[in-house]
Order: structure tokens, then C-alpha cells, then sequence
């Protein structure tokens, strides 16, 4: 037999099926059986994350080689990564993940696409590099030393229904675009809603939540990543000492050797909650616990990794969750945000934010940031005054509307934040009592203001009538002297940041209020892009491009208006009102 075998092998050679031949077929074969498991396991209704998954592992397996889509834009989505790039010749910022929620079908859409956006070409261009993290949103994102550094966030089924977290980190390079996924053995724990810094060579990791669909668990624990040895460390809460309750949707900010934490979002039972549609995260809050948006403010000091709660100083913003904060020299830049606050009967309303904040490290103190006109608008806006000041002469008018301020006297441009905390001049004063106007109005912003509200169909009066249905007394006296806004006591109060009115100058442009707005800083001009806005009942995702330049604030610039038009956010209220007015009739 021996033989015979010695034989087999003279004429034909090697025996198939051995060496470097046999393992190559093999690897064939074991890849063939994986795509097979995969495959059935790709078949599955929208609600099954197992099948959706796999439908997109079965995608990403086709790319074998990293490509780079010039021209190709991000669709508007929500909760992803929006980071700068470190280069000392492009303004680039970096995009990955994040979900968008289609309103016309129900259905939510999560992403794990790279889009890259250069701020000086105003163009977009899409990095597709296989072997990458599986889709998510509600992450983090991080930049150091040539990668991005992503953990955590969540997957969520079409309908909603179901979630599952991530509990994975992961880095891009950002000189080839390629994936690599890092040891998360001893880490946190799977999560969403958590927020990330980088402090010399260590990511540091704060709170977030979990939810399973039958309960949500917050944290407010600490951890810190060491980038040359790859391995995660717990930093706290450490016992018996005082630390920030557990939260997510809140903001940090890293100045030196301390990391300043605010806001955020809890539930103090616990309940389904996660960054995606607004309306069933509120829905579920009725059902299951009471949420709690904070507006305390934390310092870790990063040596001793010991918090101590900063004394609210200044105008600091009201509580909030889900607004967007980036460091900008010495001090931290806050804009948008959103709080759910109780209507009347058990129903919820969201209340969204368009105010821009800084809190200064130095001084530890919140002030308002007055965004000016640009010089060209001023100019514009004088000369106006000035034509209508000679119309009112020509006429024998004697009123104040078109009148020029007299010397030493700073001319009314609206409500300014600056010039409406100033003392009033004498002459003014006696004016407004003798009208009756709020203290610090003008009768030119009066008669504005008095117009604006006799059209019942204007953002003006739908404000009014929201605000004086849901504020008496103390809070609005309390809101009015804060934020020195026009109208009678009860009017106007908090329509600015609801409806994107900025009355510091009429006509300027400014984002409308958003919740989750995606901001960086390149150089001295803040990048924002997107966010989610809530128009009644309906949740609508974003996508214009808005730029700043800090150092000036010289006004907003809008880059690129949103896709579907200002003209379809009047419709979807205009659906929206004339549902509530059927539902009332019947």
C-alpha cells in the first residue's frame, strides 16, 4: 500500500489538498461559510438590528480598497461626529456617523460614512474605507496626533423599537484612511449620550446612558484612555466625594489642567431614552419616569481628578441638554440647545434655543455674546434711518420712529444685549413714561413690536399667545429683566430662542433654534453645521452650513441654507396648527 502511494505521488505530483494550497482553499471555504451565516442572518424584518447589521456587513465587504468621492455631500442627519482635521494648509472638518430621522415614513436612518468639508473651498468630498466601525450615532469622536479616536454610541432598529450600544473604541488614521480597532478590555461599559475630551496623551470619557428597552441606566463615571499604552483606567466617581449627577447630552470643555462640565439630560426613573427622535423620547418620559435637565456647572481638576461644583456667576444660559459648546482660546462657546418643560394637563413641550454663550475660564463667569451686524448691513441700516429721518422732516413729523439720536447718544439698532443693559438716557426715559413702554424699549422697537402683533398669523403672536398661556408672575418678571426683551411684561418672552427671532437687529440673519447643532473651531471662525429642529408635533433634521468669526462677531454667515426650504418649515407648521384647531373643533 505503501507503494501504491509512493507511485500516486511520482505521477501526479503533490497531492492536492496540501501546503500553501490546501490553506488557501480553506480560507476560501471558511470566507465562504462566513458570507453564507451572514447572509441569513441578513434576512430580517426592520426591527431585527441582528439583520440590519448584517446587510451591512455584507456591503462594507465589497470595498477592498479605500476611495475618495470628490464632490459628494452629506445628506442632513443628526448626533454624528463633526471634528476638526489637524493641517497646517486646509481648514477641513471631518464627519462621521450620526442618524437621520425620516419624518414622511416614520423610519430612522443610521450612517457610519466619512465625509470630510474644506471650509476655504467650501466643498465636500466622502472617504469610503472598508473593514470600519458598524453604524452608529450618538458617539464620540476625538481628535490627537494624526487619528480620530471614536467610542460607544448606539444602533438603532428602522422603527425605533430597538437599540443596541456600543461598548467598542476605534481609530482612523487620517493619512491613509484606514480603520483600526483598539483593546477596549476593561473599559466602560456600552453606551450613548457620553462625552469625550483629550488631555496631553489620554482620551477621558465622562457619563452617557444604556438603554435595553425596558430601562435606561445613566452614569456619571470617569474614565481616562492612555493613548501609548492602550489601556483604560477608571478614574471615579471616586466615594465619599462630590462628583456631577449621572447624565447625558452634556458638554465638556478642557482649559489646561482642568475640564469644565455642563448641562445635560437624566431621568430620575428610569426609561427608554436615547438621542434620536425627540417626540418618543418625551413620549417616554411620560410613561416612565421624570426627566431632569440640568444648568449646574462642574471643574475636574485633571492632576487630582477631583470635581468641584463652579458657583453659577453671571448670565449664565438656562438648564438644557443637547446644544452644542466648543473651546475657543480662554473660554468655552455655547450655542442652541433644548428643554422639555410641562404644559398644561400632563402634555410636554420642547422649548428650543438659539442663544450664543461664553463662559470664561479665568474669571469662571458666564456673559452673552452680542453678535453685531456686519459693517456693510450698518451701513445700510443708517442710511435707511437717515432717509426716513428726512422723510419725517419734510413731513412736519415730529415722531421718534425716524428721528437721528442727538449727540453722545448710542442710536437703537432693536434691543441690543449690550446697550439694553446700559443705563437709559434722561430724555428717553421721560419718553417711555409718558407712553408707558417696559423700561429700556424704545418707541421705535415699541411700534415694531405692536405691528408685529396685531398680524395673528406673524411668529410674534403665536409666541405671545404660547408664552402667556404657560408664565405668570415671578418667572416672567424674572425672565424679562434677564433677558431685557421688548413688548409688554408677559410678551415676547422667550420667542427669540423659540422661534428664531433675534431682536438685537431686525433684519439679521441668524441660525434658527436647533437642538444637537454639530460645531468646531478652525483657527478663529466657529463652524456649525445641522442639528434638529421640533416644528409642533414634527421632528426635522437639518443641513445648512453657518459661520462666525470669533474674534469679530461680526455676524453670522450663512454658508448653505437648509435643502428643503425655509418655505417647508411654514408648511409643516401651518399642517400642524390646522390639525390642532381640527382636533379641537371635533
Amino acid at each position: 500500500m505503501g507503494s501504491g502511494r509512493d507511485k500516486r505521488k511520482k505521477v501526479k505530483g503533490k497531492v492536492p489538498g496540501k501546503g500553501a494550497e490546501k490553506t488557501a482553499k480553506k480560507t476560501e471555504k471558511n470566507s465562504e461559510k462566513s458570507t453564507r451565516r451572514v447572509e441569513r442572518k441578513a434576512v430580517g424584518g426592520e426591527d431585527d438590528i441582528d439583520a440590519l447589521l448584517a446587510q451591512f456587513k455584507l456591503k462594507d465587504a465589497q470595498v477592498d480598497e479605500v476611495r475618495v468621492l470628490e464632490g459628494k455631500a452629506p445628506t442632513a442627519r443628526v448626533y454624528a461626529s463633526f471634528v476638526p482635521l489637524p493641517s497646517q494648509k486646509e481648514n477641513e472638518v471631518l464627519l462621521f456617523g450620526g442618524e437621520w430621522y425620516d419624518a414622511d415614513r416614520d423610519k430612522t436612518h443610521v450612517y457610519a460614512e466619512i465625509f470630510v468639508y474644506n471650509t476655504d473651498k467650501d466643498s465636500w468630498r466622502q472617504v469610503v474605507s472598508p473593514n470600519g466601525p458598524l453604524p452608529r450615532t450618538s458617539h464620540q469622536a476625538v481628535i490627537h496626533k494624526g487619528y480620530m479616536y471614536v467610542f460607544g454610541g448606539e444602533f438603532t432598529s428602522l422603527n425605533q423599537e430597538k437599540f443596541r450600544h456600543y461598548s467598542d473604541l476605534w481609530r482612523l488614521s487620517l493619512a491613509d484612511w484606514r480603520w483600526e480597532q483598539l483593546p477596549s478590555k476593561g473599559g466602560p461599559s456600552a453606551r450613548s449620550g457620553h462625552r469625550m475630551a483629550v488631555y496631553k496623551n489620554t482620551l477621558l470619557l465622562f457619563g452617557g446612558f444604556f438603554d435595553t428597552g425596558r430601562e435606561t441606566k445613566y452614569y456619571n463615571d470617569l474614565w481616562a484612555f492612555s493613548i501609548e499604552e492602550l489601556k483604560w483606567e477608571a478614574l471615579g466617581p471616586q466615594p465619599g466625594q462630590p462628583a456631577p449627577s449621572a447624565r447625558g447630552g452634556c458638554q465638556l470643555a478642557a482649559a489646561g489642567d482642568s475640564l469644565y462640565l455642563f448641562g445635560g439630560y437624566s431621568v430620575l426613573k428610569a426609561e427608554p431614552q436615547g438621542e434620536g427622535s425627540l417626540a418618543k423620547r418625551k413620549a417616554k418620559d411620560e410613561d416612565n419616569g421624570k426627566g431632569v435637565t440640568h444648568d449646574d456647572i462642574w471643574c475636574l481638576d485633571l492632576k487630582s481628578h477631583q470635581w468641584e461644583r463652579v458657583k453659577k456667576a453671571g448670565m449664565a444660559p438656562g438648564a438644557r441638554t443637547s446644544f452644542g459648546m466648543v473651546t475657543h482660546k480662554r473660554r468655552a462657546v455655547l450655542f442652541g440647545g433644548i428643554l422639555d418643560r410641562e404644559g398644561q394637563g400632563d402634555k410636554l413641550y420642547s422649548e428650543l434655543f438659539n442663544e450664543l454663550y461664553q463662559f470664561n475660564f479665568d474669571s469662571r463667569r458666564w456673559f452673552p455674546m452680542v453678535v453685531r451686524p456686519p459693517r456693510k448691513q450698518q451701513q445700510q441700516q443708517q442710511a435707511a434711518r437717515q432717509e426716513d429721518g428726512a422723510e419725517a422732516s419734510d413731513s412736519g413729523d415730529s415722531g421718534t420712529a425716524g428721528s437721528q439720536p442727538q449727540h453722545g447718544q448710542q442710536p437703537q439698532e432693536g434691543i441690543r444685549g449690550a446697550a439694553a443693559a446700559a443705563a437709559v438716557d434722561s430724555g428717553e426715559a421721560e419718553q417711555q413714561e409718558e407712553a408707558k413702554l417696559p423700561p429700556r424699549v424704545s418707541p421705535e422697537m415699541h411700534a415694531i413690536l405692536q405691528k408685529a402683533m396685531a398680524d395673528k398669523s406673524s411668529a410674534f403672536h403665536r409666541a405671545a399667545v404660547r408664552i402667556q398661556s404657560r408664565y405668570r408672575g415671578y418667572v416672567v418678571r424674572k425672565a424679562y429683566t434677564a433677558y431685557r426683551l421688548g413688548g409688554q411684561i408677559s410678551e415676547l418672552l422667550y420667542s427669540p430662542a423659540t422661534y428664531g427671532i433675534d431682536l438685537s437687529a431686525k433684519d439679521m440673519i441668524k441660525p434658527r433654534a436647533r437642538a444637537s447643532p454639530m460645531m468646531t473651531v478652525l483657527k478663529n471662525t466657529l463652524w456649525m453645521w445641522g442639528g434638529t429642529v421640533e416644528i409642533e408635533t414634527a421632528d426635522v433634521n437639518l443641513d445648512d452650513m453657518w459661520s462666525l468669526e470669533l474674534n469679530k462677531l461680526d455676524g453670522w454667515r450663512c454658508v448653505k441654507e437648509n435643502s428643503m426650504g425655509e418655505e417647508a418649515f411654514k408648511d409643516i407648521s401651518t399642517d400642524e396648527e390646522d390639525s390642532s384647531s381640527s382636533d379641537s373643533d371635533g
